[in-house]
């Protein structure tokens, strides 16, 4: 190579390294996902979570006022609080019931903080750590990992019970037993846009704080077994 095309080489050797990166950069940028690409996971999402029926077997549900607050704190894309009575016969005679809350919420972050340790806490509740720990359900031959929470309450010199298993799914990872996972998903600029959604079944008052463990299981296999389905929906999008 003459001197005069080494001298020619050399200074078009910056200009065109820098247009090879700026392609690259302009390259990886396009494979980025924005909020809008995943619209139709939250419209299915959506669509699965306000179809959780009313009667489950002989469970019949009431919806429940959730408060404002809550509402404006998680931003939910969608939102269920729902109070269930079992119309079967109890042994105790006392009719089995529980609650079941389902959110999702758009972006993963806004989910971050927002579970039974932090709300029932703030609502003046103590939890018991003796009874709460890590669970695993079988709920028609699938595995469901999540969190017993036990809470107790002291009001007009009167101690109320309040448990409830807790566990959030992220899509594309599944179901995470806890926190921990969401932010994981929150802190991944490609995952955060798919959400979180955490599914709650409650169990308070007379008509359940004296229950077994064993008899919440089966209220909660009742409750969560036909809903498989909306679990699926909800974990199936997002990065794998």
């Amino acid at each position: 190579m003459g001197r005069g095309k080494r001298k020619l080489a050399f200074v078009l050797a910056p200009p065109m390294l820098s247009v090879g990166l700026l392609a690259g950069i302009v390259a990886e940028q396009r494979t980025h996902l924005k909020p809008q690409d995943v619209e139709p996971y939250h419209t299915r999402a959506a669509n699965a979570i306000n179809g959780v029926p009313y009667i489950i077997g002989t469970w019949t549900g009431e919806d429940k006022k959730v408060p404002l607050a809550a509402q404006k704190l998680l931003r939910p894309n969608a939102i269920l609080s729902r109070a269930y009575v079992d119309s079967a016969a109890s042994v105790s005679h006392v009719p089995k019931a529980a609650s079941l809350l389902v959110v999702q919420c758009r972006d993963s972050r806004d989910m971050v903080g927002h579970y039974p340790p932090i709300c029932y806490r703030s609502q003046g509740m103590t939890l018991d750590e003796k009874y709460s720990g890590p669970r695993d359900w079988q709920v028609g031959g699938k595995t469901i990992s999540g969190y017993e929470y036990q809470f107790t309450e002291v009001r007009e010199g009167q101690t109320s019970r309040k448990t409830v298993y807790n566990f959030l799914i992220v899509p594309g990872r599944g179901i995470v037993r806890d926190m921990k996972g969401v932010e994981e998903a929150a802190e991944d600029y490609q995952q955060r846009y798919y959400g979180a959604a955490q599914f709650q079944v409650v169990f308070g008052g007379l008509a359940s704080a004296d229950r077994s463990r064993e008899e919440r299981d089966e209220m909660f296999a009742a409750l969560i077994g036909p809903n498989l389905k909306v679990i699926e929906t909800l974990t199936s999008g997002g990065l794998k």
